[in-house]
């Protein structure tokens, strides 16, 4: 009777909470400042669909440009603590675009699911407004959230060439059902508060397969403990061809890069090159 107590409470406070309280842990801290990385870029800023600012960080290719990559980051901190992890699709020739949702660092506005996908329809046309001479098109790369905010807004701007999508999940409440069930107190109420609380309407299950024939490249760690693998295999089932997964064993939640190494970069840009034509289709 304790058990249920304390679970009817969760659902009466959880009941009150939008879906920014649930899924975004927005911050301002400034995590790793650009200016003292001697690289070439430069601050942007460019209205998202509803009119509100977006931020974003914007970094020159090394060498001739290629394309441009549209960096969509996880749930949490801000623009600051995402972007180094995109800094090595600079080395294929693509310039990067990463950019802050509604409500993180200095972009206005709250963060929705409904909203982080404008902001990222509205980043790639900001890319493609500023195409280089010679560019091959614009690519998504998500990475955890930032797979359903790609996934989501590939499938309304056609655009967008090619995905590769790290670490990500095919459902927001099944994401939030694995989270609730880390809660011994949550745990009882796992399976029936996403329902209540969590729309289906932007799941990227709902619309993966619109995506072909874009090209789809899913990775993620097998010992991802924050993301199970399998959500992203569930994802990748009902993508359709051309896809392919990558499953990098023994890596975490984000960790493929640090685990794999040259391997990771030498993928990803290869997969990017095939898409925008610069090389051979295997």
């Amino acid at each position: 009777m304790k058990q249920w107590a304390v679970a009817i409470i969760a659902v009466l406070f959880l009941s009150g909470c939008t879906a920014h309280r649930l899924f975004y842990f927005p911050d301002s801290k400034l995590y790793v400042d650009p200016d003292k990385l001697g690289l070439s870029y430069e601050v942007v800023t460019y209205p998202s669909l509803n009119g509100k600012k977006l931020v974003g960080v914007y970094f020159k290719a090394q060498g001739p440009t290629v394309g441009t990559v549209v960096h969509c980051h996880g749930n949490a901190h801000n623009v600051s603590d995402h972007f180094p992890l995109a800094l090595f699709l600079r080395k294929g020739g693509f310039d990067i675009l990463s950019f802050d949702y509604q409500g993180f660092g200095a972009s206005e506005g709250l963060p929705s699911p409904e909203g982080t996908i404008e902001d990222a329809v509205a980043s790639v046309r900001y890319a493609v407004s500023r195409l280089a001479p010679g560019a091959r098109g614009v690519v998504f790369f998500g990475q955890s959230l930032g797979v359903a905010v790609a996934v989501g807004a590939a499938a309304r701007e056609p655009a967008v060439k090619a995905l590769a999508l790290e670490g990500g999940f095919n459902s927001y409440r099944v994401i939030t059902r694995t989270v609730l069930r880390r809660s011994w107190i949550l745990w009882p109420i796992s399976a029936l508060l996403p329902p209540i609380l969590i729309r289906k309407t932007w799941d990227p299950e709902k619309v993966v397969a619109d995506l072909a024939p874009r090209p789809l490249l899913v990775i993620h760690g097998t010992a991802d403990r924050v993301v199970p693998a399998v959500l992203s295999e569930r994802l990748f089932a009902l993508a359709r061809e051309p896809k392919e997964l990558w499953l990098i064993a023994g890596a975490g939640h984000l960790q493929c890069h640090r685990v794999a190494g040259a391997a990771y970069e030498e993928k990803i840009i290869g997969f990017f090159h095939r898409a925008l034509g610069l090389t051979e289709k295997n």
